[in-house]
């Protein structure tokens, strides 16, 4: 926690969200695990919302209890979602430390100020056992894993343009480290592009599926911004009342939630679904601020409006794993209960590798919800298209940068630039079609997809007023694009099909030598550019792809930056077979 907080005002109103127990703890998990599990008798046989609330959400009883509780507390009971496992109360800052027997100050920790508790919120003895986790007192913090590379690489003498595509330009008055397979950055690939990435046919579009992306705040002219650059990317526009905002709660302002990073990545989300899946309904569940993300992600899960089966989190919680069971347990049976419901929850597994060195790091760790095992984590890599829109190579997204210095390439200090988040999670167990992964836990990620900003996708959106356009990259950019690719596949197998949770579908299929996934192995190769980062002098710079430079590493078979690998030949039909 870092300086600079105060106290509540006593009379300021402060919303909490109640996780309530299960009627069936342990039958919940057990049942997502049958339904998801491809070689079970129960797999596929999803429940509906009524199903689940009465089969999994809180007992009557105990709601009733909660509710006499915290009215006698005086706080404001203002609803029980449709899973009947999220009872919401509101009181003031006064009532509300009472009740759960905390203080209540406005701090900043990891560069968001925001409403946090002193102490463990807590629950008198005679509900305690009622409510499984207290939600919105210690708010976890979101960030969205987008990347957009600083150099704008301009037409000057040389070849130093940015390429269309690889190899296109490579400026040659550089060393020479990769022949054959070095490059200018890219200018960002284009519709065509992306979709010849991964196969897609002129038949294959998503049509009768919906996508939800979970993000934080929406910008008003996303879809303006979203349909100008398909114009020019060569993607078809996208209409109106096939584009749906959802925003449960009003839009707050917390200091350090840097809302035009996560207009960028709402700008990023939009485009690659609808790239991927142009027949689609792009539903966009916008979080009032950036602490409230798995709230909105519970509140899409408890909603019948929307036709859900695939949900894309291009996040993830800032602090990577919070050492806090009941908030991982409580997040978790979201996820779990999305399971149930036969959605398909896709989450990027992060933008910092290992993350060793983040600010304030114990080491290496793990994303969350990128680590539940309900979720389809989702790597990254490095991508190089040809003239002919072919791939010439996929690698694992993992830079390390170098600087022209004396003739020669040097490498930076440090050299690690980003890559895909992977690794072993701390508290979640391997699930059971994670066999051949190493370890005891749950291993991230699942599956890869384009992500290295250097090698990433043309996105346009609006900052300052002003329209912008350029690559984006990161693990942002591959969840929406796996995401999409199971919209395809559903579309195509048409009578309602929904494949749910994909993990285990994964893993089944590529044990089973079907071409579900194309193995990632390492590539040699470097791409050329200006700078890496804002307080970088001008000057050559050459990125190392897939570098190796922290402890994850590309190889055959799995690995923790690309998992399983990239979407294959046969992922569109074999995903739902």
């Amino acid at each position: 926690m870092q300086p600079g907080g105060g106290a509540v005002p006593a009379g300021q109103q402060v919303t909490v969200t109640l996780d309530l127990t299960s009627a069936d703890p342990d039958g919940l998990q057990r049942l997502a695990a049958e339904v998801s599990t491809p070689d079970s008798p129960q797999h596929g046989k999803r429940l509906n919302r009524t199903q689940l609330r009465d089969r999994f959400g809180a007992p009557p009883a105990r709601v009733a209890r909660v509710t006499t509780w915290a009215k006698r507390a005086g706080l404001q009971v203002t609803g029980l979602d449709e899973t009947g496992s999220q009872l919401t109360v509101t009181g003031t800052a006064r009532a509300v430390g009472a009740a759960f027997s905390v203080g209540l100050r406005t701090d900043t920790n990891h560069g968001v100020r925001a409403l946090t508790a002193t102490g463990t919120p807590r629950v008198p003895a005679k509900v305690r056992s009622d409510v499984q986790a207290v939600m919105g007192l210690t708010p976890r913090a979101a960030k969205p894993l987008s990347v957009r590379p600083v150099a704008a690489v301009q037409p000057l003498a040389d070849g130093q343009y940015c390429s269309t595509y690889f190899g296109e330009w490579n400026k040659g008055s550089v060393p020479q480290k990769y022949p054959g397979k070095q490059s200018n950055m890219l200018c960002g690939y284009n519709g065509p592009q992306l979709r010849s990435m991964y196969g897609l046919g002129a038949n294959d579009r998503g049509q009768g599926q919906t996508i939800v992306i979970v993000g934080a705040y929406h910008q008003a002219t996303a879809l303006a911004d979203a349909n100008k650059t398909f114009a020019t990317n060569g993607v078809p526009q996208l209409p109106a009342d096939r584009f749906v905002v959802k925003q449960y709660a009003p839009q707050s302002t917390v200091a350090g939630c840097d809302v035009g990073a996560w207009n960028m990545e709402q700008a990023l989300d939009i485009q690659a679904a609808h790239t991927i899946a142009p027949d689609a309904k792009i539903v966009y569940a916008a979080a009032p601020d950036c602490t409230k993300l798995p709230d909105t992600v519970a509140k899409v899960v408890a909603d019948a409006s929307i036709d859900t089966t695939i949900i894309s989190n291009s996040w993830g919680i800032t602090t990577g794993e919070p050492n806090d069971q009941p908030y991982l347990t409580a997040v978790n049976n979201i996820m779990a209960r999305a399971a149930l419901l036969g959605i398909g929850t896709y989450v990027s597994s992060g933008d910092a590798g290992d993350n060793s060195g983040v600010p304030g790091s114990n080491g290496a760790s793990v994303l969350f919800p990128a680590s539940s095992p309900w979720v389809t984590a989702v790597g990254g890599t490095s991508t190089a298209v040809g003239g002919q829109n072919q791939v010439l190579f996929n690698t694992g997204w993992s830079s390390a940068a170098n600087r022209l210095t004396g003739g020669t390439w040097q490498r930076v200090n440090p050299p690690f630039i980003g890559g895909a988040g992977g690794g072993t999670s701390a508290y979640f167990a391997k699930p059971s079609w994670q066999a051949n992964t190493p370890g005891t836990r749950r291993s991230v990620p699942d599956i890869s997809a384009l992500a290295d900003p250097f090698t990433g996708f043309y996105v346009g959106w609006t900052a300052g007023g002003q329209y912008r356009a350029g690559p984006i990259g990161g693990t942002s950019l591959a969840a929406p694009i796996v995401a999409s690719l199971a919209a395809v596949a559903q579309g195509k197998a048409g009578n309602g099909f929904v494949i749910g949770l994909a993990a285990p579908v994964l893993y089944g299929k590529a044990a089973a030598g079907v071409p579900i996934v194309t193995d990632v192995t390492h590539v040699g190769a470097g791409v050329w550019t200006t700078a890496i980062s804002a307080d970088s002098p001008q000057g050559d710079y050459l990125i190392d792809l897939d570098a190796g430079t922290q402890s994850l590493r590309t190889g055959p078979g799995y690995d923790q930056i690309t998992g399983l690998g990239v979407p294959g030949p046969a992922f569109l039909t074999a995903i739902t077979s």
